[in-house]
């Protein structure tokens, strides 16, 4: 029963992601069609999969705000260039309450700490960029995410999903490199998408690290 319930859930609020994503940036006309129906689909899928592999606590919840701001950016981002502000600062709401509420107070500040470090990490790469390529390389979407990243991940795991960005990016960015591609590339679906995998797979990831240094 409360399977199906995610379920439906999940699909009610992939249309809504779908509606805001599609519409919100540039004021479009929004109309449901199959690829919205797929992205419903699948966003009911992944939270019917979170609740069961997690259950309800901090993992579930973080889960399920990480694959709706997934669909969310790669939406707005690949379609307009454009991460709109109020999802992740909904996100961060959420975040710091369920830091707060399911480990401590402490953790809930101190991860601000980290978000900012991050934040700043990424703006001072945005102006050197911007230095050596005579453009803008990064926008102002993609370092407020950085912020997102820190305070959900924390440094270590945080600069990992930067790299990890970096090279989810790389085929995209060699391809339109040797096509001559003019537009600007879309840097936030793979920040985001790099935030998701870490978190899922963080234990992994954690060892990886421990590995390594």
């Amino acid at each position: 029963m409360i399977n199906v319930l995610v379920l439906i859930i999940g699909f009610i609020l992939g249309i809504v992601y779908d509606f805001i994503g599609y519409k919100f940036p540039l004021k479009r006309k929004y109309k449901f069609n199959l690829l919205s129906f797929v992205i419903s689909l699948l966003n009911s899928i992944l939270f019917c999969f979170f609740y069961n592999y997690y259950g309800f606590g901090y993992e579930f919840i973080i889960s399920i705000v990480l694959t709706s701001l997934l669909i969310l950016i790669f939406i707005s981002d690949i379609k307009y260039l454009i991460i709109l502000d109020s999802p992740l600062v909904i996100s961060l709401i959420i975040s710091f309450i369920c830091k707060a509420f399911f480990m401590n107070i402490k953790m809930a500040f101190l991860g601000l700490i980290d978000g900012l470090i991050l934040f700043l990490f990424m703006l001072f790469i945005g102006f050197i960029s911007q230095k050596i390529f005579k453009k803008e390389s990064l926008g102002g979407g993609d370092i407020k995410l950085s912020f997102l990243i820190g305070y959900i991940l924390g440094l270590p795991l945080g600069f990992t999903s930067l790299a990890l960005s970096t090279f989810l990016a790389l085929p995209y960015a060699v391809f339109s490199l040797l096509s001559n591609f003019k537009h600007e590339v879309a840097f936030g679906p793979f920040l985001i998408s790099a935030l998701w995998i870490v978190f899922i797979f963080s234990d992994k990831f954690n060892i990886l690290i421990n590995f390594l240094f």
